[in-house]
């Protein structure tokens, strides 16, 4: 049987499929073949519309798929076909969710007033209330439809996928992602001071705001060892790093890896300092963080890269 990846050609579904294929896995490879294909070696390339539900279902069953990871699932818009698909196939269905579920989130877009957590998020912990993240906010990520972008909710998808009992559902939250080929380029920030040096200044609003990460390829291993392992069909999972750090700690962490002396003021507001376009577009009182003891412990992820080398590799994708 095979392990489909559907948006599988860009930054973590390349990772992904890499790590099926260490594996001894064959994966292939599904997207729409709009933009140049680069696979590891042993992964295989289709072309398909996820939202063509029809063409996708032969397919799937044309390649004897039994395992769908989804990497590109963004609202019901988007990702019906798919569930549609997969109630008519049967199996194993992992999609890629996000920490932007839980409750904090709502209060750091300032869409609604949670009590703020402070301690990192457990899948059990409340999510948020309100719906379509992106509706009416310029902040989001560029490269998606406007259409798919109003549509965007992962806490829809988790619902209805884990309520459909024709297929057994995995939910990955992830965290900021972060390694070579990020197209948001989360630490070019930080990467860009520290190695500079000398004398950053920091708005204090965001100076101290606690944030989790996860390296890619690490975040990919997860993922894989969730959609293969027996225990995790029907459960819900955080990955991410095992800690938590500040922006102030994140430059002196990048600072440490170029070997350089760093200086962190941290200013008000007015300065327009580093980090002043994040603390002004959200209220960065509430942590987004994720606690990743349940695949730790449930299924013995760990982290396949080490945090300098992870970091090495982020720095020189950022030359």
């Amino acid at each position: 049987m095979t392990i489909a990846i559907i948006g599988g050609t860009g930054f973590i579904g390349r990772a992904v499929a890499e790590r099926l294929t260490l594996r001894g896995q064959t994966p292939l490879v599904i997207a729409r073949g709009e933009h140049p294909v680069n696979l590891p070696a042993g992964a295989s390339f289709a072309a398909c519309d996820r939202m063509d539900g029809a063409a996708l279902l032969d397919l799937l069953r044309r390649y004897r798929v039994d395992t769908v990871i989804d990497i590109f699932c963004l609202g019901l818009l988007n990702t019906r076909p798919v569930l549609d698909a997969m109630a008519q196939l049967g199996g194993r269905y992992l999609m890629l969710s996000s920490v932007d579920v839980y409750a904090n989130y709502a209060g750091l877009l300032r869409r609604e007033t949670p009590p703020i957590q402070s301690t990192p998020a457990r899948e059990t912990d409340p999510l948020r209330s309100f719906r379509y993240p992106y509706r009416g906010n310029p902040r989001r990520p560029q490269g998606v439809s406007a259409e798919l972008f109003e549509d965007y909710d992962k806490l829809l998808i988790e619902e209805a996928a884990l309520a459909d009992t024709r297929f057994a559902t995995t939910v990955i939250r992830a965290p900021m992602i972060f390694g070579p080929g990020d197209k948001q380029h989360r630490f070019k920030w930080a990467i860009d001071a520290a190695r500079k040096g000398g004398l950053v200044k920091l708005d204090e609003r965001a100076a101290r705001w606690p944030n989790s990460y996860g390296y890619v390829e690490d975040v990919a291993e997860a993922m894989v060892l969730a959609a293969t392992h027996p225990a995790a069909a029907g459960r819900v999972y955080n990955v991410g790093q095992d800690f938590v750090r500040t922006p102030i700690e994140w430059l002196l962490t990048f600072a440490v890896m170029f070997n350089r002396s760093l200086e962190v003021e941290t200013v008000s507001a007015g300065e327009k300092a580093l980090l002043s376009e994040r603390a002004d577009a959200s209220d960065l009182r509430y942590p987004l963080t994720l606690d990743t003891t349940r695949i730790r412990t449930e299924l013995g992820f760990a982290e396949p890269t080490a945090e300098r080398d992870a970091l090495a590799r982020t720095i020189a994708s950022e030359s």
